[in-house]
C-alpha cells in the first residue's frame, strides 16, 4: 500500500467519527497520501491535510462551540449561514488556498446551477469547505465565481472519484448508517432525514470502489445534530477501525 487515499462522507456531528479513524490509522501507522471529503469529512480532511494529527483536531473540536461560528442567514433561502465558518478556519489554518496543504485534499461540493458535484484541489480553503457543508435549507448555499453551491452529500456524499487514479489503495469511511427513525414528529426531522435518505444511493454506487469501507452501526445512537456527543461518535469511529483493521489485517 505505498499510496493509500482517505474518502471521507458528510454527516453532520458524525462526522466526528473521522477523527478516530484517523487516530486509529495513526496507532497503526498507516498514513494517507492524499483525501478526499464532503461536508464534515471536508472539514477533517482539511485539518489533517495541513499538517494536524488526529489527537490535535479532537482537541481542537472539543474545544470549540460550534454554535458561536452559526449565523442566522437574513433572507429566506436558509436558517443559518456559514459566513462565520471561515473565523474558524482561520484561527487554526495558515493556508488560503487548497493547493497549500500539506497532504492533497479534494473538496467536493455540488454546483446547484449545473447539476453536478464538483471536486476542488485549489483554491479558497474557506469558500470551498463552506460549500462542501452548505445543507439545502439549513445552511445559506455559497457563491464561488457564477455558480452557486451547496452541500457536496447531496450528490456524492463518498467522492472516491478524484483519487481513483491517483492512490493503489482507499479506505472509505462513511457516517450514516441506515437504521429506523422514530423521532419523524417535526418538519425538521423529517427533511433531514429524507436528505439522508437521498444521498444512500450515491454512497452506494461508490463504496465498491473502496479497498476498505467503514461504516460504524454504532453511530445510529449519535443524532445528526447532537454536539454533546462528539466525544462518542469520535471513539465509536476509533474502536471500530481498530477493530476492521486487526479483522481484515491490512496491514
Amino acid at each position: 500500500m505505498k499510496n493509500i487515499g482517505l474518502v471521507l462522507s458528510g454527516g453532520a456531528v458524525r462526522g466526528a467519527a473521522h477523527i478516530g479513524v484517523l487516530k486509529a490509522l495513526e496507532e497503526y501507522g498507516i498514513k494517507p497520501s492524499c483525501l478526499s471529503g464532503s461536508s464534515a469529512g471536508a472539514i477533517v480532511s482539511v485539518f489533517y491535510g495541513a499538517g494536524y494529527s488526529a489527537l490535535e483536531i479532537e482537541e481542537i473540536l472539543l474545544n470549540t462551540n460550534i454554535f458561536s461560528y452559526l449565523k442566522v442567514a437574513m433572507n429566506f433561502s436558509a436558517l443559518f449561514s456559514l459566513d462565520r465558518l471561515e473565523q474558524f478556519f482561520r484561527k487554526y489554518i495558515n493556508y488560503t488556498d487548497l493547493s497549500q496543504l500539506k497532504i492533497p485534499v479534494y473538496v467536493c461540493a455540488t454546483n446547484l446551477n449545473l447539476g453536478r458535484p464538483e471536486y476542488f484541489s485549489e483554491g479558497d480553503i474557506f469558500k470551498t469547505v463552506s460549500a462542501s457543508c452548505a445543507l439545502p435549507f439549513i445552511f445559506k448555499p455559497v457563491q464561488i465565481e457564477e455558480y452557486t453551491y451547496i452541500d457536496g452529500g447531496v450528490m456524492d456524499n463518498l467522492p472516491v472519484e478524484p483519487i481513483l487514479e491517483k492512490v493503489d489503495f482507499i479506505i472509505g469511511s462513511e457516517v450514516n448508517p441506515l437504521g429506523e427513525e422514530k423521532n419523524l414528529n417535526n418538519p425538521f426531522n423529517i427533511l433531514v432525514r429524507s436528505f439522508y435518505l437521498s444521498i444512500r444511493s450515491n454512497v452506494e454506487a461508490r463504496k465498491k470502489y473502496c479497498d476498505v469501507f467503514i461504516q460504524p452501526k454504532e453511530l445510529l445512537n449519535v443524532g445528526l445534530f447532537s454536539t454533546w456527543k462528539i466525544k462518542d461518535a469520535i471513539d465509536i469511529g476509533y474502536k471500530h477501525t481498530k477493530r476492521v483493521i486487526q479483522e481484515l489485517d491490512i496491514l
